[in-house]
C-alpha cells in the first residue's frame, strides 16, 4: 500500500494550471487535510484518500515549480509525501509546517526582487503566500504597494515597507509557535508538537538573515543546536525562547507602536472582564468566556513581544513579561487573583506608553477584528469547529460595540447587514454563525471572510470620513427619531384605545412620565455602571434588549387582549380597565419600551460625539425627538375627528402590530446573544427597512413567534364575528 501511495504521487495526472499562489494554498489545505486523516486508524480506504490528496499535491506543484524556481520546497514536499505515505503522523505534522515555511520564503524572495523592479502587481501576488499578522493589524505592506502601482512610492521604499512587515509577522509568529510548543508538550499531544517543532524550525530558516545580523551567528548556531536537541527535550526550546526574548527584526514606528500598545492594554483589560464571568469558586461556569479570557492573555503577550525589544524601561517589560505569565498561572489553577495582576499590568502598559493607550477603542477595533477573522479561518482549516465558534464570538465582539456603535448612525442599514454576517446571514447567503456551525468548506468560509472584510472596509470609509454640522444634525436627530418613535406611537395609540372607550388617559399620565424617567435614568445608570464600575459584555447587552423587548410584548399583547375583550358594554369595559389596567401596568409597559431601546442610545450618541461637535448633536437630539412626540401628538389628534368606533379599531390594529415587532426584536436579540438558534429562510423579502423599522427577519424563529402573536391576538375577534352571526343564521 505505501508503495502506491508513492506511486500515485509520481504519477500523478497532468500539472494544475494555477498561479504559484493557489497552487500554493492546494499545498497547504491538502497537508492540512492529511494530517487530519493520520488520526484515523488505518484502512484501506485512509490510505487510497492520502495517496489521491499526494497525488492532487503533486500535480499542483507541477503546475508552478517553474515560476518558483529553484529552492527548497521541492525536497519539502518530497519528504512530505514520504512520512504521509509511511502514516508518520508527527513527521507528516512537522513537514508541513516546513513546506509552508520554504514557500512563504521563496515566495518573499520573489516579491521583494518583483518590488526593486517596481512591478507591484507581480509583488501583490507573491504576497497571497505569507502569513498574516494575528492582532496587531496587517496594511502597511498592501498600502506600501498600492502606492508603488500608484507612482506616490518608489521601488525601494516599498520593498524595504513590505520586508519590515514580513519580518515582523513572522517573528510574532515564531514567539507563538514557542508557547504553543511548550503547552502541546505538557499535554502530551506529540503530533501537534511535532507539527510546533516544524514552525518554529521553518520561521527560525526565515528570519535566518535578520537573526544572523540582530543577534550574531553564534546565537543563531546556539538556536540550531537548541531546535536539535528539541526533537527528544521539549525543555531545549527554553534556551530558544531565551536567546529570542529581546529580538525585533526591526525598530516599530511611534504610530505603529502606539496602535499596539492600544492593542496590549486592550488585550489585557479584557482577561479580567472574561475571567470572573467564566469561572466561579475554581470551576469553570461559563466555558466561553473562560476560554476568551485565555485567549486575550496569549494574545497580550504576543504583542508585548513584538513591543518589548522598543521599550526603553527594560524593568517594566521584565515585569509586564512576569505578570502576565503569573495570570496564565493563575487561569490555568482557575484560582482567584488574575484581577490585581491585570490591574497592576494596565498600570505599567499606561506608565510606558502614556494615557493614549486608553483610548483605543475604535482604533484597536479595526485592527483587531481582520485578525481574529484570519484566525478563524486557521482554525476551521484544521478541524477545529469548536476553537472557531470561539473565534467567531471573539470577532464579532470586536464589532459590536467598538465598530458597530460608530456605524449605525452614519449607515444603520449597513450595520444591520454586516451584523447578520456575523451570525445566520441569510438563506442565499450563510453567514459565520451557520458556516462555522455547518462545517463548511474552506472556500466557502474564506469567501464570506473576504465579503465581510470588504464590507468593513466600507464601513471604515463611512465612519472616518469627516462629519459636517449638518450631517451630525441628521444622524443625531435619525437616532432618537427611529429607536424612539417605537416607544412614542405605543404609549399614544395605548391612550387614544383608552380615551376611545371612554376610559380616562389623564389618570395615566403620571404613570407613564414616571415609567419613561426611571427607565432614562436606567439606561443613564447601566451607561455609567457599565463605563465605570462594571463590564457588560455585547452578548449580555443583547440579552437585555431582547429580553426587555420580548415582556414588553407580553405586557402590550395582555393590554390589546383586555382592550378588546367581548361584552360591547362601556361599563364593563372601564371595569375591566380598573381591575387589570393598573397605573403600575402602564408605568411598567412605559419602562420597558423605552429602556429597551434606552441603553443602546446612549451608546449610539457617545458615539456619535467622539465624531461630532456636541451643539449639532444636542439640536438634533432635539430635532428628533420633537418629530417622534409629533408622531404621537397626530396618532392622539386623529382620535378628535374620526369616530370613535373607527379610531378604536386602528388603534388596537397599532397596537397589535406594535407587539408584533417587539416580538421579533425580542427574540432577535436573543438570537444574537446566542441563546436561540437562528434558521434563515428564502420565502420571506430580506430588505433591510422591513428589519430596522418594523422588526420583521427573514428568520424562521422571530417570524414563528410573530405568527403566533398574531393568532393569539386574531382568534379573540374572528371568535366574537363567529358568535355574533350564528344568531343571524338562526
Amino acid at each position: 500500500m505505501r508503495l502506491l501511495v508513492l506511486l500515485l504521487c509520481l504519477i500523478a495526472g497532468p500539472a494544475l494550471a494555477d498561479t504559484p499562489w493557489s497552487a500554493a494554498e492546494t499545498l497547504r489545505s491538502e497537508a492540512g487535510r492529511i494530517e487530519r486523516l493520520l488520526y484515523r486508524q488505518t484502512t484501506p480506504e485512509r490510505e487510497a484518500e492520502i495517496a489521491t490528496r499526494l497525488g492532487t499535491m503533486r500535480a499542483a506543484w507541477d503546475g508552478a515549480a517553474a515560476a518558483f524556481g529553484p529552492g527548497d520546497a521541492a525536497q519539502a514536499l518530497a519528504d512530505h509525501a514520504a512520512a504521509a505515505a509511511a502514516g508518520d503522523a508527527p513527521e507528516a505534522a512537522r513537514q508541513r509546517q516546513l513546506l509552508w515555511a520554504r514557500l512563504m520564503a521563496t515566495s518573499r524572495d520573489h516579491a521583494l526582487a518583483a518590488l526593486a523592479a517596481g512591478d507591484a502587481a507581480a509583488a501583490s501576488g507573491w504576497l497571497n503566500i505569507r502569513d498574516y499578522a494575528r492582532a496587531s493589524g496587517d496594511t502597511a505592506a498592501v498600502l506600501a504597494v498600492k502606492a508603488l502601482s500608484e507612482g506616490q512610492l518608489d521601488p525601494a521604499a516599498a520593498r524595504d515597507a513590505v520586508e519590515a512587515e514580513l519580518l515582523t509577522v513572522a517573528a510574532s509568529e515564531l514567539r507563538l509557535a514557542l508557547t504553543r510548543a511548550a503547552e502541546d508538550a505538557a499535554g502530551d499531544r506529540w503530533v501537534q508538537y511535532a507539527g510546533d517543532r516544524g514552525r518554529i524550525e521553518g520561521l527560525v530558516a526565515y528570519l535566518r538573515g535578520n537573526l544572523t545580523e540582530r543577534l550574531g551567528p553564534e546565537a543563531v548556531a546556539a538556536i540550531d543546536a537548541d531546535l536539535a536537541r528539541a526533537a527528544d527535550d521539549p525543555a531545549a526550546l527554553d534556551a530558544v525562547a531565551a536567546q529570542l526574548s529581546g529580538y525585533a527584526p526591526v525598530a516599530l514606528s511611534p504610530e505603529e507602536q502606539l496602535r499596539r500598545a492600544r492593542l496590549l492594554r486592550r488585550f489585557t483589560a479584557l482577561v479580567w472582564v472574561e475571567y470572573k464571568d467564566g469561572v466561579r469558586d475554581g470551576e469553570i461556569s461559563q466555558p466561553i468566556e473562560y476560554h476568551e479570557a485565555r485567549l486575550f492573555r496569549d494574545r497580550a503577550a504576543l504583542i508585548l513581544g513584538d513591543l518589548a525589544p522598543g521599550m526603553a524601561d527594560r524593568a517594566a517589560a521584565e515585569r509586564l513579561a512576569a505578570l502576565l505569565a503569573e495570570t496564565k498561572a493563575v487561569m490555568d489553577a482557575k484560582a482567584d487573583g488574575v484581577e490585581p495582576l491585570v490591574n497592576e499590568a494596565l498600570a505599567l502598559i499606561d506608565g510606558a506608553f502614556g494615557a493614549e493607550v486608553a483610548a483605543g477603542g475604535y482604533a484597536a477595533a479595526v485592527d483587531a477584528l481582520p485578525a481574529a477573522l484570519d484566525e478563524l479561518a486557521l482554525v476551521a482549516g484544521s478541524g477545529d469547529w469548536a476553537e472557531a465558534e470561539l473565534k467567531r464570538l471573539e470577532a464579532y465582539s470586536w464589532f459590536d460595540p467598538d465598530i458597530e456603535q460608530r456605524l449605525v448612525p452614519r449607515a444603520p442599514s449597513m450595520a444591520l447587514r454586516l451584523e447578520a454576517r456575523f451570525w445566520e446571514g441569510t438563506a442565499a447567503r450563510p453567514g459565520l454563525g451557520r458556516l462555522v456551525a455547518d462545517h463548511a468548506a474552506p472556500d466557502a468560509l474564506a469567501a464570506e471572510i473576504a465579503g465581510i472584510k470588504a464590507d468593513l472596509t466600507e464601513a471604515r470609509a463611512k465612519i472616518e470620513t469627516p462629519l459636517s454640522a449638518t450631517g451630525a444634525v441628521l444622524q443625531s436627530s435619525a437616532i432618537l427619531f427611529r429607536e424612539g418613535l417605537e416607544a412614542v406611537l405605543i404609549l399614544a395609540a395605548l391612550m387614544a384605545a383608552l380615551r376611545a372607550e371612554g376610559a380616562d388617559p389623564a389618570r395615566y399620565r403620571r404613570a407613564i412620565g414616571g415609567g419613561v424617567a426611571l427607565a432614562l435614568a436606567a439606561s443613564f445608570a447601566l451607561w455609567a455602571g457599565a463605563r465605570w464600575l462594571f463590564s457588560i459584555s455585547t452578548l449580555a447587552r443583547e440579552a437585555i434588549e431582547g429580553g426587555t423587548a420580548l415582556v414588553a410584548a407580553v405586557v402590550l399583547v395582555w393590554m390589546v387582549l383586555g382592550l378588546n375583550a367581548g361584552g360591547g358594554h362601556v361599563a364593563r369595559l372601564r371595569q375591566r380597565l380598573a381591575a387589570g389596567l393598573t397605573a403600575g401596568t402602564v408605568a411598567m409597559l412605559a419602562f420597558l419600551v423605552v429602556f429597551r431601546e434606552g441603553f443602546e442610545t446612549v451608546l449610539f450618541y457617545e458615539a456619535l460625539l467622539v465624531d461630532a461637535a456636541p451643539l449639532p448633536v444636542l439640536g438634533g437630539l432635539v430635532l428628533g425627538g420633537g418629530a417622534a412626540l409629533a408622531a404621537g401628538w397626530a396618532l392622539l389628534a386623529s382620535g378628535r375627528r374620526l369616530p370613535l368606533g373607527v379610531f378604536f379599531r386602528v388603534t388596537s390594529v397599532l397596537l397589535a402590530v406594535l407587539a408584533v415587532m417587539l416580538v421579533g426584536a425580542g427574540i432577535r436579540g436573543l438570537q444574537t446573544a446566542a441563546l436561540i438558534s437562528a434558521t434563515p429562510v428564502s420565502w420571506f423579502p430580506d430588505r433591510d427597512w422591513l428589519q430596522l423599522w418594523f422588526g420583521l427577519f427573514p428568520v424562521a424563529e422571530p417570524l414563528a413567534a410573530q405568527a403566533a402573536v398574531l393568532v393569539i391576538l386574531i382568534l379573540p375577534v374572528l371568535g366574537r364575528r363567529l358568535r355574533a352571526a350564528v344568531p343571524l343564521r338562526g
